[in-house]
């Protein structure tokens, strides 16, 4: 299936969400209901049996130049990937050369050749405004479970603009909740303080759901503690780096560190043709076509009587991956795409 289409049908599915709600719906949408228990967003990493990172929240990663920082995030990101969860890292300062080593250092520290859930995005020669886009469409076509951003710095103009960061920190929690997702900033201190730098730094760490300090002891191990976090704060740990300058947890370093990764998310390439379609036959029971929005719901209904849970974010991918496997098909009329099973 052409990839313009796909792309029509992303674009239909934007203008549904800014055109077809009035300001009050925007408000009541977003009511937190009474009497209800919010379930917990999904764990992506967890120390101890304490979620550090969850679906649909911002973090943040602070320390010095050459305090661990890299070392941290990566070994972070190793444990991720190796129980296939899918990681985008966004690389604002290397280049291709050094991202390179980088990506290749965080699969030896998986202990992997190669890894189809790793995703790493050099945009060192483009400007802010470009790398937020290309970021954004990253995350939409690779559809991660952790994103890592490794120079949130780079993403604006001015680190020291109230506006920039306001709008990039909200930018942030803006891609978390829409595409289901974590996202970790990485961030330098003040050279005369632990502070994160900037304007920026102040609005990342007020929305973030952990923030995690990075130093170096006297022994020149890299220490993660906890600065600031929303739930019970993880215990204190460290890596000491081998021969080859892998780095190794220490056990018992301020007690036994048990850690936790969570569940992949589901794909649409998870499953065959064929369970598409016998999923496609509870979606479109007794219903001949649908409006994308209605589409969306059935699938989102449909997918979940077969014990398959995802959300919005995730309908769209599934809705534009049955088009390109022309499982589903849609047709213009009048103003909207209605769409129905392939027979």
């Amino acid at each position: 299936m052409p990839l313009d289409l796909v792309d029509s049908i992303r674009n239909e599915a934007v203008e549904q969400e800014t055109t077809s709600s009035t300001p009050i719906d925007l408000v009541l949408k977003h009511i937190i209901p009474q009497g209800v228990e919010v379930p917990m967003p999904e764990s992506i990493f967890e120390l101890s049996g304490i979620p550090v990172f969850t679906k649909k929240s911002i973090s943040t990663l602070i320390g010095k130049a050459k305090s661990g920082k890299t070392t941290a995030t990566s070994w972070i990101v190793a444990q991720c990937i190796q129980q296939g969860m899918v990681v985008l890292w966004l690389d604002t300062e290397q280049g291709e050369y050094y991202g390179s080593r980088t990506q290749s250092w965080i699969l030896n520290i998986a202990g992997m050749s190669l890894c189809p859930n790793l995703h790493y995005l050099d945009v060192r020669v483009f400007n802010p405004v470009e790398r937020f886009s290309m970021l954004e469409q990253a995350i939409a076509h690779f559809n991660p479970d952790l994103v890592v951003i490794d120079g949130i710095r780079d993403l604006v103009f001015d680190i020291n603009n109230p506006e920039e960061a306001t709008i990039m920190s909200g930018n942030m929690m803006r891609v978390a909740q829409q595409y289901e997702c974590h996202v970790l900033s990485v961030l330098h201190t003040n050279k005369g303080n632990d502070n994160a730098r900037g304007h920026l730094g102040t609005e990342m760490i007020n929305k973030s759901e952990t923030v995690i300090s990075v130093c170096t002891d006297d022994y020149k191990n890299v220490v993660c503690s906890p600065e600031f976090t929303r739930s019970e704060p993880f215990q204190e740990f460290a890596f000491q780096r081998d021969t080859y300058g892998i780095p190794q947890l220490i056990q018992d370093y301020m007690g036994h560190v048990e850690v936790g990764v969570g569940r992949r998310s589901v794909q649409p390439a998870d499953f065959t043709l064929d369970e598409h379609r016998d999923m496609l036959s509870t979606v479109f029971n007794n219903v001949v076509e649908l409006s994308y929005g209605e589409l969306q719901s059935a699938v989102i209904a449909g997918y979940g009587l077969h014990g398959i849970s995802f959300g919005v974010s995730k309908s769209k991918s599934f809705i534009s991956h049955l088009v390109q496997q022309n499982l589903i098909m849609g047709e213009k009329d009048w103003n909207k795409t209605l769409y129905k099973l392939v027979l």
